[in-house]
């Protein structure tokens, strides 16, 4: 993560707004809100631009304070809670303006105080209201700035932002290190619940960023954060929640938590696939390949957890399940392919390997003389049969698009969709043949002539 660029951490008790401050702050939804405390789990990090002012903006898991030794997921939470606090530049304090001040709002913002000395107090929930004046314990807090806003509506957040800006602004060494950066290869790491996703997302960051554990559906939100890879390029990479099966999405955070990770997929470039090589491919496995499939997206299969397998069988078992994955999801074999562990800190030179090479791929354009002597001839000399006696000619061919690749033959098609498609199969093969495609989609239109 890029450490020039401010740190705003949004803190607070459970369900007083901080995911929907969050979201209005990012001007897109991003976390799950919802009325059920402690939704949010994860620390959750976007990268916003205020007047041209880039600020790495996260949002937190609501706290407790006084937390059951039994709870072990709000206690692993509270406690990267505090190391983003710890590490902020600045701390959005949000307070519950329906409610009067608690005791442990004031233990939590004396615990705050001997951490951080950058905080503001967001006294959140005054729809209509932010004219009028606060209690008086809101004022009794020895703040210099208290702010009233309604992160449903938006009242207040002009104000929020222009002293968000007048700070950072104010406590930035130089204006180089606010300049804004663009990441435009979005990398999501994806699959069934518990197989390994949290935990690759942690390895390839080298930091514990995604909360790990066994209980499936731990993670809710997607998590985005910055992948810098030196030689490698710089890529932003996002946790996804588990798709479950859909007998299993039963309730609202399921349902949420599932509609994010798909409209995730929609967004990225390259998917990466994890799968259990102790559990083989399953039937939520091809739904989740399927997506990727016809949303046209680069794809990069793991087979996860191979450190649990006996040294004597790992080589069998890589094999059956090399066998597994291209007769189960043969729609996918442009995929490529890494085996190993997503524990094992030497596996994150061969991703970042892949992930440039992919992207390489991805934007890469076959000049159309090269089409039209090289790849037009050889499509025309498999004489692809079109029913009735006809043979597919091609007359000129070129590539229509990059990121992702897509071609275009003008033809002598005529047949129906099944030679159709029998037709581009075919011609992708003569195209993946003379070019390195490994990880990439391809897309190809036959116009008639």
């Amino acid at each position: 993560m890029n450490r020039e660029i401010p740190l705003v951490v949004i803190a607070g008790k459970t369900n007083v707004g901080k995911s929907t401050l969050f979201n209005r702050l990012s001007g897109r939804r991003i976390t799950i809100v919802d009325s059920t405390p402690g939704v949010t789990r994860d620390i959750i990090e976007n990268i916003i631009e205020i007047e041209g002012v880039q600020i790495r903006l996260v949002d937190t898991a609501g706290i407790e304070l006084a937390v059951s030794p039994d709870n072990l997921l709000q206690t692993e939470s509270e406690k990267k809670v505090w190391e983003a606090i710890k590490k902020a530049d600045c701390i959005l304090l949000v307070l519950d303006g329906k409610e009067e001040m608690t005791s442990v709002d004031h233990e939590l913002i004396s615990r705050l105080r001997r951490v951080q000395d950058a905080i503001i107090p967001v006294v959140n929930k005054r729809e209509g209201m932010t004219h009028l004046g606060l209690l008086s314990d809101f004022y009794a807090l020895g703040f210099d700035d208290v702010l009233q806003i309604s992160a449903v509506h938006g009242d207040g957040i002009p104000q929020l932002k222009s002293i968000l800006f007048n700070r950072l602004k104010r406590d930035a060494e130089s204006d180089e290190a606010l300049i804004v950066e663009h990441h435009d290869f979005r990398i999501a790491i994806v699959g069934k619940p518990n197989v390994g996703k949290s935990t690759l997302f942690n390895m390839l960051l080298e930091s514990d960023r995604s909360i790990v554990s066994t209980i499936p559906g731990t993670t809710r939100d997607p998590l985005e954060s910055s992948l810098v890879s030196g030689g490698y390029g710089r890529y932003q990479l996002v946790d996804t929640a588990g798709l479950a099966r859909k007998s299993r999405i039963k309730e609202d955070i399921a349902f949420y938590a599932t509609v994010r990770t798909m409209e995730k997929i929609a967004e990225t470039n390259l998917c990466v696939l994890i799968l259990d090589v102790l559990e083989g491919i399953s039937q939520q496995d091809r739904h989740i390949a399927n997506q990727i499939f016809q949303q046209k997206k680069c794809c990069l299969v793991f087979l996860n957890k191979m450190d649990l397998i006996p040294e004597r069988l790992t080589r069998k078992k890589i094999e059956e399940t090399k066998k597994w994955i291209w007769s189960e999801l043969n729609f996918l074999d442009y995929a490529t392919v890494l085996i190993g562990s997503a524990t094992d800190r030497n596996m994150k030179p061969h991703f970042l390997a892949q992930f440039a090479a992919i992207a390489s791929r991805y934007y890469q354009r076959l000049k159309t003389s090269f089409i039209n002597r090289e790849i037009k001839e050889k499509i025309n000399d498999l004489n692809i049969s079109m029913g009735k006696g006809r043979l597919l000619r091609t007359y000129y061919g070129y590539q229509e698009l990059n990121a992702p690749p897509r071609f275009s033959f003008l033809t002598n098609f005529k047949g129906n969709d099944r030679e159709l498609e029998r037709s581009i199969h075919s011609i992708e093969k003569i195209i993946r043949q003379e070019g390195d495609w490994e990880g990439v989609p391809i897309t190809i239109e036959l116009k008639n002539k």
